[in-house]
């Protein structure tokens, strides 16, 4: 990882209709997620750091299918789900419960390099977790931060400077999806973090 701060944009799946391509590409590191909404050319091509879930069926389908992605580009690949128990993986098997199959190890294997892969530990997301319950009572009862709160929460953490868009905070309602949201406004309220105008 860089030690010298850089301008980050992280980039979520929400959808966008304006053109940013060349704002996007301008960025020092971009972050994106999963299959990128399907890399359209508004919002160019540039991905330095590509954060993937590890289990459960879209991280299957990582496996099986391509990616727009420059491999050589790639500074970071994550796994945004902690590294898994061998013996609940092979329950899981047992009972065929495939939404639980963790592949983060071979996303790893086909996205990064030996010095850019790493996963977030179980202990990073549950603190974020905590913070994140300070901004209120939740509308359902979460399990885990969202990947992109994660990233955001990574990046400030290593003193960067972040901007953000796309981010819509709806989709799997076991994140904090309302938490989310106040913690970003009071990021973007105290200048920590910014929307790309």
């Amino acid at each position: 990882m860089s030690t010298s701060i850089q301008d980050v944009l992280i980039l979520g799946n929400a959808p966008i209709k304006d053109n940013l391509a060349a704002q996007v590409d301008a960025f020092e590191r971009v972050v994106r997620f999963n299959f990128c909404a399907g890399m359209p050319v508004n919002l160019g091509s540039k991905c330095t750091d590509l954060w993937l879930t590890g289990r459960g069926r879209q991280a299957a389908k990582l496996l099986q299918q391509p990616i727009a992605v420059d491999p050589e580009r790639l500074q970071n690949v994550v796994i945004t789900d902690p590294p898994a128990q061998p013996v609940m993986q092979s329950l899981f098997r047992l009972i065929r419960r495939q939404g639980k199959y963790d592949h983060g190890a071979a996303l790893l294997a086909k996205f990064a390099s030996s010095e850019s892969g790493w996963r977030v530990s179980k202990e990073t997301r549950k603190q974020l977790l905590k913070r994140l319950h300070t901004y209120g009572k939740p509308q359902d009862k979460p399990v885990c931060p969202s990947s992109g709160t994660l990233a955001i929460d990574h990046f400030l953490q290593q003193g960067h400077r972040v901007t953000i868009t796309g981010f819509g905070f709806q989709g799997w309602k076991r994140h904090p999806w309302d938490l989310e949201q106040r913690y970003v406004a009071e990021l973007v309220d105290t200048g920590k973090l910014q929307w790309l105008t």
